[in-house]
């Protein structure tokens, strides 16, 4: 082969190559620049003068908790903080895929978590309506696992979001419809590598980057949000607020976003305000079946019930209640704090909560009314 040719093949070779990489490239922005997506949309009835949005933390049913599952049943093990419960819409974290495969996505991984599929009729009776799936634990039985979790949330009236068999799925956001306006929450999640990111052609969850931060309020605009919540995953297990945190939650306040509320240390932090947003940089746990290791790191086993007030003609307000999450002391059966636990925690959650037996309230300079009249919204 001469030097003629061989450059000229070479010249084709190099051409193909790029030809390849723009057209993913223009696909891809393509896809991005896309905002007609499909949303999960739900209508919240009734609440003509107010409706209240609560989230509880990381939640995986499963684990160490497994011999207590069987022996007292999955009701049981909800049954002391079923009543905190008491939002018109609730929103859980669920740190395990409902499935029953059993292969670890990667072997190599510290901790990988499955829950059976009665772990979803539980968190249904319990009160939950919907799962946040943007989190390092929703692809731990792999695509399979995710799609059963999708399927079996589904098949007991529980809606799911934040992850997805490819990415346009993974990023449609939840949009709660009602006459005092809509709320759109979008999941994003710290990027817990590729094998659990979600692309234009492999399952996974939402990474935490700028360009998805933009895209996950521009969809919920689009699809008629009034307000926009992140429901965010990061940090560090069982350790305070981190710088980077503080950035995404900076980032995230400059992109519009009324509301953050984080999850994944599985302790509780303080909630602070960014201008007038408030930030619930960890809820803690939930009900969470590891054993945890909260002596370990110092730290008390606190969880949060965090709750909006949306109020027709009045500004919004955050409801906080506390539960005991440390299964050294409640075997794997969280309670509600008493009213004195509730006073000690909520004093250094935040100095702005007014404690009335075991509720703490602030008011809220976010969340402006809307004050619509929807009368589209059936009863």
């Amino acid at each position: 082969m001469n030097a003629r040719v061989r450059d000229r093949l070479l010249i084709v070779a190099c051409s193909i190559v790029t030809m390849s990489i723009v057209t993913a490239m223009v696909a891809d922005f393509e896809a991005d620049s896309e905002v007609d997506v499909n949303p999960i949309e739900y209508n919240i009835r009734g609440g003509y003068n107010g409706w209240t949005l609560q989230f509880v933390g990381d939640t995986m049913l499963g684990d160490a908790a497994q011999p207590i599952l069987d022996t007292v049943g999955y009701d049981a093990v909800l049954t002391g903080v079923a009543p905190l419960l008491d939002g018109d819409f609730i929103v859980a974290n669920l740190e395990a895929p409902v499935t029953l495969r059993t292969e670890p996505l990667d072997v190599s991984k510290t901790y990988s978590y499955s829950s059976r599929p009665v772990a979803a009729t539980a968190l249904r009776r319990a009160g939950v309506d919907a799962v946040g799936l943007g989190n390092n634990h929703s692809m731990d039985m792999g695509p399979g696992g995710l799609s059963d979790t999708m399927r079996f949330s589904a098949a007991n009236n529980i809606l799911t979001f934040g992850a997805g068999p490819d990415l346009a799925q993974a990023e449609r956001p939840l949009i709660l419809h009602s006459r005092l306006g809509t709320v759109g929450i979008v999941a994003l999640g710290e990027d817990f590598g590729k094998a659990t990111r979600a692309s234009v052609d492999h399952a996974g969850v939402v990474a935490l980057r700028e360009d998805r931060v933009q895209r996950g309020i521009d969809l919920a605009r689009a699809a008629g949000a009034d307000w926009v919540i992140a429901y965010v995953h990061w940090g560090d297990n069982y350790s305070g607020t981190n710088f980077e945190q503080r950035h995404w939650a900076d980032v995230l306040v400059e992109a519009g976003y009324e509301l953050i509320i984080g999850t994944g240390p599985h302790s509780s932090s303080p909630i602070e305000f960014i201008k007038s947003v408030p930030v619930v940089y960890s809820a803690g746990n939930f009900a969470f079946g590891a054993p945890g290791r909260f002596d370990a790191y110092g730290k008390e086993g606190i969880g949060l019930a965090v709750s909006l007030e949306l109020k027709r003609g009045a500004p919004a307000g955050l409801a906080v209640r506390c539960l005991i999450t440390d299964n050294d002391i409640v075997n794997y059966v969280p309670l509600p704090c008493t009213e004195p636990q509730t006073r000690s925690a909520m004093a250094r959650v935040s100095q702005r909560l007014s404690v009335e037996g075991n509720t703490a309230r602030m008011p809220c300079e976010c969340f402006l009314p809307h004050g619509k009249d929807d009368r589209s919204i059936e009863e």
